[in-house]
């Protein structure tokens, strides 16, 4: 019967490639523009805690990973209201919250700025976790891979276009102007949200059989998850010291350090984007950790702009693999109902990579300089690669992972 199944799988295709892809790009452009927010703020928050608010470098990290914090507790959240009232109006009040919580960082006081940051993560948390949900939808049965990933190129591209929007409009000093267009941005993807139609594809929804406790969502995703905190380190230490390091070598490459950083990992994760399924998760996660770690220390004592740019794309390339290679792992075993739940369950990690990332490179940044803050980031990264090895299937296989 192969004739039968690949004419199945031909019909499967033709039905995922006929769904309307305007309203995907719709949803996905609403995510941009929310994490183009979070890139314009983190390239003027370091100078702005710094030099405007008097603090030092565990201030930085605490104000550059705390949005992660709630984050890591709410993203599951969102991801069940979405699919308890639709992913439409989650998104949204996502969307608005951000704006709600960016609109205290008009006072000047590091105490409101964690605060406000701390809402700005919930707000963020519930808007992603209710766009994932809204993406695998729209995707169908045979792309939630694709749908898995392209949020997170939602994410980076937001850290490469905010950066460039706040040195084009000279936002970088944390004008009143920067706060502004931070919560406007937000409000602009909730707009775009709005216009998508009502859409649910009820074969996404998990049949009795199919759903999963908390309880084994969490065994399940634990191994991966903590692979994702690690690997994660690495990436809340670029934002918050990428700039400073390359600042003190006097390599004049700050203002392009994030940019550079985001489009990488979205150059790499588009042309890579089969490697994780070809070569499986548990390898690409081992060269994948690898790299990105040799890219960190690389950058911490980079004596170059050469050197620098280099190890801005070889670390991107591995956070642009490692990330995919981890939620193949993470979704090993999990029934299709159930793979948007344990997503988000999954994706919680990031969170709490950032939120607990950011103020141990900051305190290795106190301790010693920026440069330690990346050198330490870089061997936590390398660190994931013992959650690889952990994380084996039942029959010894190494999961390529279907997403």
């Amino acid at each position: 019967m192969p004739g039968s199944a690949a004419a199945q799988t031909a019909t499967a295709d033709r039905s995922t490639l006929d769904r309307p892809i305007a309203p995907y790009l719709l949803v996905l452009g609403s995510a941009v523009l929310c994490y183009a927010a979070l890139g314009l703020v983190l390239r003027a928050l370091p100078g702005y805690v710094t030099h405007t608010l008097h603090s030092g470098g565990f201030s930085v990290g605490l104000a550059v990973g705390s949005p992660a914090i709630t984050g890591a507790v709410l993203r599951p959240v969102g991801g069940r209201l979405a699919d308890k009232h639709t992913s439409k109006p989650v998104m949204v009040g996502g969307a608005v919250v951000m704006t709600a919580g960016t609109i205290l960082a008009f006072v000047s006081s590091l105490p409101v700025l964690i605060a406000s940051r701390l809402i700005v993560g919930a707000g963020e948390a519930l808007m992603m976790g209710a766009g994932v949900r809204w993406l695998l939808e729209l995707a169908g049965q045979n792309r939630r891979g694709q749908a898995l990933g392209h949020i997170g190129l939602a994410n980076y591209a937001g850290l490469a276009i905010g950066p460039l929007l706040a040195e084009w409009f000279g936002l970088v000093n944390a004008s009143a102007t920067l706060w502004i267009v931070a919560a406007a941005l937000p409000l602009a993807g909730a707009a775009l949200a709005m216009t998508v139609g009502g859409h649910h594809v009820a074969s996404f929804s998990a049949s009795g059989q199919e759903k999963l406790a908390t309880r084994d969502l969490l065994r399940l995703t634990a191994r991966p998850g903590l692979g994702l905190l690690l690997v994660n380190v690495g990436y809340v230490a670029v934002l918050a010291f990428g700039a400073t390091v390359l600042t003190s070598n006097r390599l004049g490459l700050a203002a392009l350090v994030i940019p550079i950083f985001g489009v990488g990992v979205i150059v790499s994760r588009t042309a890579l984007a089969r490697v994780p399924d070809r070569f499986g998760g548990r390898r690409t996660l081992v060269v994948a950790a690898t790299i990105e770690a040799a890219g960190l220390v690389s950058l911490a004592f980079a004596t170059s702009v050469t050197i620098a740019v280099l190890s801005l794309v070889v670390l991107a390339i591995g956070q642009g693999l490692a990330v995919p290679a981890l939620g193949l792992l993470a979704l090993q075993g999990i029934p299709p109902g159930a793979q948007g739940a344990a997503a988000g369950v999954f994706f919680a990690y990031f969170d709490a990579g950032v939120g607990l990332g950011g103020p141990a490179v900051g305190a290795a940044a106190g301790a010693v300089d920026a440069s330690a803050a990346l050198a330490f980031a870089g061997a936590a990264v390398f660190l994931a690669v013992p959650a690889a090895l952990l994380r084996a299937g039942s029959n010894g296989n190494d999961p390529g992972g279907d997403a």
